[in-house]
């Protein structure tokens, strides 16, 4: 939901701060049997994606915690050849993307996230054709809810329009909300993916 008349920039933040108790207690709720069939058909739904097929340079974020697992569409997108890039926050240069290969070796970094263990080769955002983003919740209009750091926002908007990742938020069903209070700078998804499949988002 973008900011209406009398919001201020306080209540906003208060009100993405109660969704995201709300939206990760429900992620959370969802079994280990519930959570692997849905990261399996997600990943199926989202192979068969147009947007998808036509990239050879795509990024996605190594799962944590209860996001949606993407280790079953990694496999998969390895498998098909492309270049696989991970978003790594690095604190002085914010967002940066960093090459994924199967036998790529990986370590804890920043949150506990795993990142590979060497920081080269790297991709600019704008030289990526599609972007897979860890979400906690969306709504039908495309806004997405983040854990708050801003660092996707930030990134993405540094993006010529011409240049632009296809941007697509990667979830469980259950995390879509009625409305997401958004703000200005807030990133808009062009897709999202879950195990009921792929939906595309009208833009103005």
């Amino acid at each position: 939901m973008p900011a209406q008349a009398g919001d201020t920039p306080d209540s906003t933040t208060t009100r993405k701060l109660q969704l995201r108790v709300v939206l990760r207690r429900q992620r959370v709720a969802l079994s280990p049997a519930e959570r692997r069939r849905a990261a399996r058909v997600a990943a199926r739904h989202l192979l068969h994606c147009r947007a998808l097929r036509r990239a050879r340079r795509i990024a996605i974020y190594l799962s944590h915690g209860s996001e949606l697992d993407t280790a079953p569409l990694l496999r998969a997108l390895h498998q098909r050849g492309l270049y696989v890039y991970v978003p790594v926050i690095l604190q002085a240069r914010g967002l940066r993307f960093v090459r994924l290969d199967p036998a790529t070796r990986l370590r804890r970094g920043r949150f506990g996230i795993r990142r590979p263990a060497r920081l080269r080769p790297q991709c600019n955002v704008q030289r990526l054709q599609l972007i897979v983003l860890p979400l906690l919740g969306f709504d039908p209009a495309g806004h997405r809810l983040g854990q708050g750091g801003g660092y996707y926002d930030r990134a993405l908007a540094a993006c010529r329009q011409q240049h632009r990742p296809f941007r697509i938020g990667y979830a469980y069903s259950i995390q879509e909300a009625a409305a997401i209070p958004s703000e200005p700078w807030d990133q808009v998804l062009d897709a999202v993916a879950t195990e009921h499949g792929v939906r595309r988002f009208r833009r103005p």
